[in-house]
C-alpha cells in the first residue's frame, strides 16, 4: 500500500517537492530520506493509508519540534471513482450556482469532494471550479467552506487551488473587496505555502499593484504568514521576484519579524543587496530594507557580509543614506 502511495506522489500532476523525491525509482530508503530532509519547508506530512499511518516529520529549522499539521499536511485516503467523482463534482457546481442565485446560503453542498479526490483528477477539478464563479460572496463562501473542513486539504489540492481558482479570483481582480482579501488574509494563516508560492511571489513579479492588493499582501507576511514560513517566504523572494520597491517594502516587514533562520538566509540576503544595489541606489526603499537587514542581523554578520553592506551604503544616492551609514558605523565599533 505504501509503494501504491508513493507511485501516486510520483506521478503527481502539478509542480511539487514530492515529484522531487521521487528522482530515481530504485533509490533506497536511506536515500530517499536524505531527499526528503534536504526541502527547507518546515511541515508534517501525515499519509493517512487504508492498513497503515505513516508520519514523517520534515522539520529542518526546528528539529525537535513537530509543527502543527494545519500547516500544510498530506492526506490521501482511498480514491473515489470516476463516476462517483463526476457525481460530485457536479452537485459541488450546481450548489455554487445556487449560490450564486440567492442572496444568502450556509453551506456549499458537495464541498467534501477537495478531501477525498486523487491527485489525478485535481485538473479537472481545477477546470469545472474556474467556470463556478459569478459572485465575490461565492468565493468568500468557498473559501470559508475550506478553512472550516475537520482536516486540512493535502498540499498538492490546496496549492492547486490557490493557483488556479483563489489567485484568478481574489488576486487577479481588480475589483477585489476588503472582504474578500480578508478572507484570503485568513486561508493564508493556515495554507502558507501555497500563499507564498501562487500568491505572494506571482503578485511581486507583476511590477504595478493595485493598493489595496498590496496593502493585505504587507498585513499577509507581517501577521498572517506562521513564523515557520518567514524564512521560506524570504528567500523565495528572493530567488524570484524583481527588484522594485514593492518587493523591498515586503521583505522588509518579513525580516522585521526576527525569526528564527538559518545562516544561508543571510548569505542569501547580502547576496541580493550586493547585486541590486547599484541598480537601487535612488530608491529610499531599498535603503530601508537594508538598513532594517543590518538593524536585526547585523550582529550576526561576519566582515565580508559587511563589507557588501558597506560598499553598498557607499553607492547610494538616497536621503536615508546616512541613516545607513550611522548603523553600519555601530556594527563596526
Amino acid at each position: 500500500m505504501f509503494k501504491e502511495t508513493c507511485e501516486k506522489l510520483k506521478n503527481h500532476p502539478f509542480e511539487s517537492p514530492w515529484k522531487q523525491c521521487f528522482s530515481f525509482p530504485d533509490t533506497e530508503t536511506q536515500h530517499f530520506r536524505c531527499e526528503v530532509e534536504e526541502f527547507n519547508v518546515p511541515e508534517v506530512f501525515e499519509l493517512n493509508i487504508t492498513n497503515t499511518e505513516c508520519t514523517k516529520v520534515i522539520s529542518k529549522c526546528y528539529p525537535s519540534q513537530i509543527v502543527p499539521s494545519t500547516l500544510g499536511a498530506v492526506y490521501i485516503e482511498e480514491d473515489i471513482s470516476s463516476e462517483e467523482f463526476k457525481r460530485k463534482l457536479l452537485t459541488l457546481k450546481e450548489s455554487l450556482t445556487s449560490v450564486q442565485k440567492t442572496s444568502f446560503s450556509k453551506s456549499i453542498e458537495g464541498i467534501e469532494i477537495l478531501s477525498t479526490i486523487c491527485l489525478s483528477q485535481i485538473p479537472d477539478l481545477c477546470t469545472a471550479l474556474q467556470n463556478s464563479f459569478s459572485s465575490e460572496m461565492t468565493v468568500i463562501l468557498f473559501i470559508n467552506a475550506i478553512l472550516n473542513f475537520e482536516k486540512p486539504l493535502s498540499l498538492s489540492i490546496a496549492s492547486a487551488l490557490v493557483k488556479y481558482v483563489i489567485y484568478p479570483q481574489v488576486f487577479e481582480n481588480k475589483q477585489s473587496s476588503r472582504n474578500l482579501l480578508a478572507t484570503a488574509l485568513n486561508f493564508s494563516e493556515t495554507y502558507p505555502k501555497p500563499i507564498v508560492d501562487e500568491v505572494i511571489v506571482p503578485c511581486l513579479k507583476n511590477t504595478s499593484i493595485e493598493s489595496l492588493l498590496l496593502e493585505t499582501l504587507l498585513k499577509m507576511v507581517k501577521s498572517n504568514i506562521p513564523n515557520e514560513y518567514v524564512c521560506y517566504c524570504i528567500k523565495s523572494i528572493l530567488e524570484q521576484a524583481i527588484p522594485i520597491d514593492n518587493v523591498f517594502s515586503i521583505l522588509q516587514n518579513l525580516v522585521e519579524r526576527k525569526v528564527y533562520h538559518e545562516q544561508n538566509l543571510l548569505e542569501a540576503l547580502t547576496r541580493k543587496i550586493e547585486s541590486w544595489s547599484s541598480i537601487c541606489k535612488k530608491s529610499v526603499k531599498f535603503t530601508k530594507l537594508l538598513i532594517s537587514i543590518l538593524l536585526v542581523y547585523g550582529s550576526e554578520l561576519d566582515q565580508q557580509q559587511i563589507t557588501v553592506y558597506h560598499d553598498a551604503i557607499k553607492i547610494n544616492e538616497t536621503v536615508t543614506k546616512r541613516a545607513a551609514e550611522n548603523v553600519l558605523k555601530k556594527l563596526k565599533m
